[in-house]
């Protein structure tokens, strides 16, 4: 029993934090076009923001439709336009893969698949952040050969060693391979390191999770191994995640070791690879006690040395698993529109026609303490699901019946585990801050069909976090050795759960949500809340698209409109 009660620090002490303070700024109204799918912010500096906008040809929203346009926007510090950028000249024929920073420097990243050569391609063009024209054409990257257009292609760019390199890894597997191409550029675009990695997994068993690139030329895979199971009522097979495999290789793609990660015997459920300025990596992440892994049991780090191959230290943390996602209840203040959600989702449910993945801790984002190197590690407890149902209607008028399908995409995010190790990678203290957030969004179609599709994993090394969902979740920074995490949560939630505590579950934002400040204190683990701000009909923000600059954070409030033009605005967060 002494055992458990040690397990969270600071659950039951109130000690005395300094509380931070904060001051949001807000920008004007931003009209976008009809049809905007997603934004991005992308990139802050000392000029303004800057931002994505993904639009579609059609004016009805659907999930899933590819965008017809992507254009680039900049906004002063007060929020005022600068410029906005369309690229359909630039992209013409190519696929749009995304902006990228480096340093002060913004780059575009585009692919095109050749059906003559059968060659994948990847292009790339630095892009003038005064006007968002392309500083020139656009420079051949990689090139890849592929069977057909239809074989799994993905790629990712993405900044390293700090900020003087690009890291480009492209997924050129075929139905029977597993091929990684790893390619290093200069800030000039110009390669210097270029190899295809081949493996031996069969490639529906296999998930790429992480790459990375040490300063001594070597090249750590870490991947997801699966294995098949049946479940659920209707003993649906799917995929369930076995073991982690870490692999290190030479830049001529040769493996040069594998290395044996370290459970005890325990059953890992979810982790992240984490590079540490010393050049060593960390793979942190949870486990269960059993092979079911129905139940979280505790946290665990690896700590590897990339250049021998070893494994060196191997860290638990047990947790008390019946503190975590037992303290919800559903608001009694929703709206019809709300209620009606809530039915139709038990009713899917109870007929198993709900499309269901677990539960699983995800973790979101690891900071380093600038005060002791210490690594913080923040997760979630985050689940998706899909369902659909049918409404039928008769006119009379017509003598027929309109069958309209509503397509449901599920979102359910919970407690937050915050996690600080040392910079050797010993757990010193975990806390758990419960919350509980869900959020629907609905498309609709008057004929039958499959539905839109949605990459729910965001565990995967291509996988794209998108725009959904738009007010759950959260963000995090460091700020005079304090963790804050930004957040929407149920205006009755104001004060910080206590252990044992129940929470009110947020799913109307729009009317019963506040944005809060939590701050977490690095030295003891003891959280203090403050109410930031107020969501409403207008203006709902979304923490978990923000943007962070030292102490500030951007944060976008849009609403998409079916019939009239999708309504933005910025606000910005000082935290002091």
């Amino acid at each position: 029993m002494k055992k458990t009660t040690l397990v969270i620090t600071g659950i039951f002490l109130q000690l005395f934090v300094v509380a931070q303070t904060y001051k949001i700024t807000w920008g004007e109204e931003i009209k976008l076009k009809k049809g905007t799918a997603d934004l991005d912010i992308i990139a802050a500096d000392n000029t303004g923001l800057y931002f994505t906008e993904q639009r579609r040809a059609r004016t009805m929203f659907t999930i899933g439709a590819p965008p017809s346009s992507y254009k680039l926007y900049k906004m002063d510090k007060n929020f005022g336009e600068v410029f906005d950028k369309e690229y359909k000249k630039e992209l013409k024929g190519l696929d749009f893969q995304g902006f990228q920073t480096l340093g002060n420097d913004l780059y575009l990243f585009t692919t095109d698949y050749e059906k003559k050569t059968r060659l994948f391609k990847v292009y790339g063009a630095k892009v003038d952040k005064n006007s968002g024209e392309l500083m020139g054409d656009f420079g051949e990257l990689g090139s890849y050969e592929l069977e057909s257009k239809r074989d799994d292609y993905d790629m990712k760019v993405s900044p390293i060693h700090n900020g003087n390199s690009f890291l480009m890894v492209s997924n050129i597997s075929a139905k029977d391979r597993v091929s990684i191409g790893v390619c290093l550029l200069d800030k000039s675009l110009r390669k210097k390191e270029n190899t295809v990695i081949n493996l031996s997994f069969e490639p529906n068993l296999y998930q790429l999770q992480d790459v990375q690139y040490t300063k001594n030329n070597k090249i750590i895979l870490l991947g997801k191994e699966f294995e098949e199971a049946q479940i659920g009522k209707k003993k649906r097979k799917r995929l369930v995640f076995k073991q982690y495999v870490l692999s290190i290789y030479n830049t001529n793609g040769e493996k040069l070791s594998d290395v044996k990660l370290d459970t005890d015997d325990r059953y890992v459920i979810s982790g992240k690879l984490i590079e540490q300025s010393s050049g060593e990596l960390l793979l942190a992440g949870f486990y269960s006690n059993s092979a079911k892994k129905e139940d979280l049991n505790g946290f665990f780090i690896n700590k590897v040395d990339p250049e021998r191959g070893e494994l060196l230290l191997s860290s638990f943390k047990e947790i008390n698993a019946g503190m975590l996602g037992t303290g919800y209840e559903d608001a009694a203040d929703d709206d019809d529109e709300i209620k009606e959600s809530k039915k139709q989702a038990k009713k899917a449910k109870e007929e198993d026609e709900e499309e269901e993945f677990p539960n699983s801790f995800i973790i979101k984002s690891v900071d380093i303490n600038p005060v002791d190197n210490s690594v913080i590690i923040t997760s979630e407890v985050s689940r998706y699901s899909f369902y659909s149902y049918v409404n039928s209607s008769y006119n009379a008028s017509t003598r027929t019946w309109t069958r309209t399908t509503t397509f449901v995409h599920r979102f359910t995010n919970q407690d937050i585990l915050v996690i600080n190790a040392d910079q050797n990678g010993s757990i010193k203290w975990l806390n758990a801050l419960p919350k509980s957030q869900l959020e629907e969004v609905r498309t609709t179609s008057n004929s039958y069909g499959s539905g839109f599709s949605y990459d729910y994993d965001r565990g995967g090394y291509f996988a794209a976090a998108g725009g959904m969902p738009y007010y759950s979740s959260y963000k995090s920074l460091i700020h005079n050795n304090s963790l804050i995490l930004l957040l929407n949560d149920h205006t009755s939630n104001n004060v910080n759960p206590e252990y044992g505590n129940k929470v009110k579950t947020v799913t109307n934002f729009r009317k019963r949500s506040n944005i809060y400040g939590v701050s977490i204190d690095l030295a003891s683990g003891k959280m203090t809340r403050k109410i930031i701000a107020s969501n409403n009909e207008e203006t709902i923000l979304m923490p978990r698209h923000a943007f962070v600059v030292k102490n500030e954070l951007f944060i976008p409030s849009w609403r998409q409109h079916l019939m009239a033009k999708t309504e933005l605005k910025f606000a910005k967060i000082a935290v002091k």
